[in-house]
């Protein structure tokens, strides 16, 4: 029974601020539920065409226009449809391919940008997700989230070609700025690398469900698995939406627990909504409900806890897990240290700085080593990680030794390398390079004491002019 009296979380229109939005008390475990899932970061937006824009579907918009402008009489409401059309064909030369090279021209990127819908631009201008996968070849949810997250935006791209199809590094790329093209992005100018026909949808959802690893990014649907997908403006026929929603499910344990939802403008057949209702899924017709839910919950969070916003958005970091130029600061570190090593990543990243360092365990082949050259030489500060494990690992090729020999030769009058060293350290006979012995360390006497470090690293390197 909704009770407006007795609950803090009656909604207004997020597009009025006006209109109550009823909740009733028997939805408050879906409402509680997302919510502590978006606090945890544990939720990741998935964006079809419904909800692109806030006229009709984007698709379906398209498609009309090109039967308008190749005068075909038939209504078609698919691709498919349209490609199939006698009168479509006899303006192609019968060329069913050609509207790909259509599509193309249509978007291409000096053509004037799409408006995105005022609940797209609510859901991505929150920040509270930062990593967004979409199922439309049409790069709005790109051009929204670029105006948001500007140059730190990543886009990635499943083309249905294994040599080309885009994949994370590991768990930590979904706290990072990315929209993530599910079905292929227009802008590529061979046929098929992007998904218009029916043909096109199978034959990605079978590289999706398939057991050869080459061909699906097995690394981010492993970290999908455990994750809430909220899924927004999916509108897809009963059979198909199953292929896409059990494309991403596949790896997945599903538990008793609501694992993900489902909002769409449009009703939903009732043998999916069944066959939902049965894999534990929240179901939500109304999209601009949920966008309001979201966005009035947090802000009471926020407001109970006036701390937590902040909390959110320091864990969103913009660096991948690869060498990059121009990083605040570089840690070199030995494998044995990598538990310190990432909560003084962690630690540093809330502070606000860009910090790279290898998670991935990199080889040492020769592209990587340039790579990590060129990365130590362009960071405002070397970090060099020295602990009892250096020591035993003194007679031993490691990275790390190569990283301060390329640290040793940078030449920017100034502190640049600011090694931290473990009580007790050894420099001497742990056979540290005398480029690093010759700059005071910063010394912790246990992993307990990294947010310490961390802040000596931070006042170090605030101390610096540039």
């Amino acid at each position: 029974m909704y009770s407006e009296n007795n609950n803090p979380f009656v909604g207004l229109n997020p597009l009025t601020g006006s209109t109550p939005i009823p909740v009733h008390d028997s939805e408050e475990p879906m409402w509680e539920a997302l919510i502590g899932k978006i606090i945890d970061g544990k939720v990741i937006p998935i964006i079809g065409p419904n909800f692109l824009t806030d006229n009709a579907n984007i698709h379906l918009q398209l498609i009309e226009a090109m039967a308008d402008w190749f005068k075909v009489k038939s209504s078609p409401t698919t691709f498919s449809e349209l490609v199939y059309d006698k009168d479509y064909l006899e303006a192609n030369k019968n060329n069913r391919d050609s509207v790909y090279t259509w599509i193309n021209k249509l978007f291409d990127p000096n053509a004037p940008q799409q408006k995105p819908s005022e609940l797209l631009q609510k859901l991505l201008e929150s920040k509270l997700f930062p990593f967004v996968i979409t199922t439309s070849f049409i790069p709005i949810v790109e051009q929204t989230m670029e105006k948001i997250w500007g140059t730190d935006l990543k886009v990635m791209n499943f083309s249905n070609n294994p040599a080309e199809n885009d994949d994370i590094n590991n768990a930590s790329d979904l706290t990072k700025p990315t929209v993530y093209y599910m079905f292929g992005r227009v802008g590529d100018s061979r046929p098929h690398r992007f998904v218009v026909t029916d043909q096109d949808m199978l034959d990605f959802c079978s590289s999706w469900l398939s057991g050869d690893e080459t061909r699906r990014p097995v690394k981010l649907i492993r970290e999908l698995k455990d994750k809430f997908l909220l899924m927004l403006g999916i509108d897809y026929s009963d059979w198909l939406f199953r292929f896409i929603w059990y494309s991403i499910r596949k790896e997945s344990v599903l538990k008793s627990e609501s694992n993900d939802m489902i909002s769409n403008n449009v009703e939903l057949e009732e043998s999916l909504i069944k066959f939902m209702k049965r894999n534990n899924t929240y179901l939500k017709n109304n999209p601009e409900e949920v966008i309001g839910q979201i966005k009035d919950r947090m802000e009471h969070q926020y407001t109970q806890n006036p701390s937590l916003k902040q909390k959110l958005l320091n864990r969103i970091t913009t660096k991948f897990s690869y060498p990059e130029e121009k990083a605040d600061i570089f840690l070199s570190y030995s494998r044995r240290d990598s538990e310190l090593t990432t909560k003084l990543y962690d630690a540093l990243t809330n502070r606000g700085f860009n910090v790279w360092y290898d998670r991935n365990n990199l080889t040492d082949g020769g592209k990587f080593m340039n790579e990590i050259k060129q990365a130590i030489k362009t960071a405002k500060f070397f970090v060099p990680i020295l602990t009892h494990n250096i020591d035993a690992e003194k007679n031993e090729d490691h990275v790390y030794r190569y990283e301060w020999d390329v640290a040793g030769e940078v030449r920017v009058g100034r502190t640049y390398i600011i090694p931290i060293s473990e009580k007790d350290f050894d420099f001497y006979h742990a056979g540290v390079d005398e480029k690093i012995q010759s700059h005071n360390a910063i010394q912790f006497a246990s992993i307990e004491e990294v947010e310490i470090v961390a802040e000596k690293i931070t006042s170090k390197c605030q101390s610096v002019k540039f």
